[in-house]
């Protein structure tokens, strides 16, 4: 699209503290006319021009109504930075040595070692897709959602997987790696639980099996894997860390969580 930025006013900047200038919905066009595309991407072209040398960044943000925006927003340099379910934010250098910021780099999950009143531990073995091995028993455990705490991630996990309810004891360990779903890294946070109640089934969509092992039996499992293994063998030594609230931290307890050793 050939735009004459001359002929255009200029966006009023929002400008963040890193002297990125932001635009939104608020400056988009109400309706997607030929018109009004048209003179959205002039009045971009021309702030481009006018915001050169001083400030560093652009960041657009497209909902999911305004897709028709991002071939014209493509051909003034923008590129895509990262999407939402409902909207699409847009980059444009103004500067060559502008930093970009990352988005997300990882997605996270969790794992949770259950204990019995009896000192048993649960374990799941996965439903086994199409052209699969048989699977192994393991912890019970899955993604953490949006906005949520860690401690209540893992119990959801376990009561969806399993049918036990258990409470959050104490953070047992982390692993990171870099083979995660989309291209992204990995982080892994396992947790130590108690079973409040001990009866189990089978999440028929995912889960082929629950079992209370003793420990002993289960580090016996040939076919167990030396992680979770190694997991359990942790939770036998070390109590793991536990939440921890300080005092002005944040406004609210809903916004964070702290993991450290008991005091």
């Amino acid at each position: 699209m050939s735009v004459d930025p001359v002929q255009h006013a200029v966006f009023n900047a929002v400008v963040n503290p890193y002297q990125g200038c932001y635009l939104g919905p608020a400056q988009l066009p109400a309706r997607l006319s030929p018109e009004n595309v048209a003179g959205f991407i002039g009045m971009l072209a021309a702030s481009i021009e006018a915001w050169q040398d001083n400030y560093r960044l652009i960041w657009l943000e497209l909902p999911a109504s305004h897709a028709a925006l991002i071939e014209p927003v493509l051909s003034l340099g923008f590129s895509f930075h990262h999407c939402h379910s409902a909207q699409l934010m847009m980059v444009k250098k103004l500067q060559a040595d502008s930093y970009i910021p990352l988005a997300a780099t990882h997605s996270v999950g969790v794992g949770g070692l259950v204990w019995s009143p009896t000192g048993e531990v649960l374990m799941v073995k996965e439903l086994t897709l199409p052209g699969q091995k048989p699977g192994y028993f393991k912890l019970p455990g899955g993604m953490v959602e949006p906005q949520e705490h860690l401690a209540t991630a893992v119990v959801r996990e376990v009561l969806e997987e399993t049918g036990v309810q258990a409470t959050f004891q104490a953070m047992l360990g982390m692993r990171h790696h870099h083979r995660g779903q989309f291209g992204a890294s990995n982080l892994y946070i396992v947790c130590q639980l108690q079973a409040q109640t001990t009866a189990i089934y089978a999440a028929e969509n995912e889960i082929a099996e629950v079992r209370w092992f003793r420990p002993e039996t289960y580090l016996l499992d040939e076919k167990a894997s030396e992680y979770n293994k190694l997991l359990l063998k942790s939770a036998l030594k070390y109590s793991g860390l536990v939440q921890h609230q300080v005092a002005g931290y944040s406004q609210s307890v809903a916004d964070y969580e702290i993991f450290l050793p008991e005091l």
